[in-house]
């Protein structure tokens, strides 16, 4: 109840405010393009609060709230000449705010992705080396086993045959090739654990 009293005493706004706002913003605006700065400064004390706050929406920083507004005036101001708003000033200010905030956005997350994938290639290079180590360790293992173990781990680790076709390429029983594989298997494991 008390809410509905504070406000009942403040008029609603009509659609004559409306229109005298539009008609008073429209001869700033012709004002501002004629280059009369006093017309242009009653314009940016009238919208930027209101600008800024709507700004800080979008980019939660203050500085970077502040200068975009700012942008957006300085550019008025710069082709005031030539400066004639499609609409309602208003809305061409906060569509200007809106559209310079999401640039700068666009630009911040580009700059992040450009950070990030600078630094990619050097997260990158480590795996590789990695990779390039334990391959080579593998190799080495494998030399040190007898010839037969180490045919069948690397058909099996290399080729990625089955144990079914491992037994018919070398011309023995599965059971075989798997002992064997088992076999290799616990050596190289061995090896690589030693090899750290």
């Amino acid at each position: 109840m008390a809410l509905e009293l504070r406000f009942s005493h403040q008029p609603l706004p009509s659609w004559d405010d409306d229109t005298r706002t539009d008609a008073d913003e429209r001869a700033l605006a012709d004002r501002i393009r004629a280059g009369d700065i006093d017309a242009f400064e009653a314009l940016y004390r009238r919208y930027w609060e209101r600008l800024y706050a709507f700004a800080f929406r979008y980019l939660r920083s203050k500085e970077d709230s502040e200068e975009i507004v700012q942008e957006v005036f300085f550019r008025i101001w710069r082709g005031r000449a030539h400066w004639v708003p499609a609409g309602a000033v208003r809305n061409y200010l906060y569509l200007a705010v809106r559209n310079s905030a999401r640039d700068r956005l666009e630009r911040a997350a580009v700059a992040r992705r450009r950070r990030i994938s600078q630094r990619e290639p050097a997260a990158e290079v480590q795996p590789d080396l990695e990779a390039a180590d334990l391959i080579a360790a593998v190799e080495r293992a494998l030399t040190e086993l007898p010839a037969k173990r180490a045919e069948v781990c690397k058909l099996r680790l290399v080729a990625e045959l089955s144990y079914a076709q491992i037994a018919q390429r070398l011309g023995i029983c599965e059971k075989t090739v798997e002992t064997q594989l088992a076999r290799g298997l616990k050596f190289l494991r061995e090896r690589l654990h030693d090899a750290r």
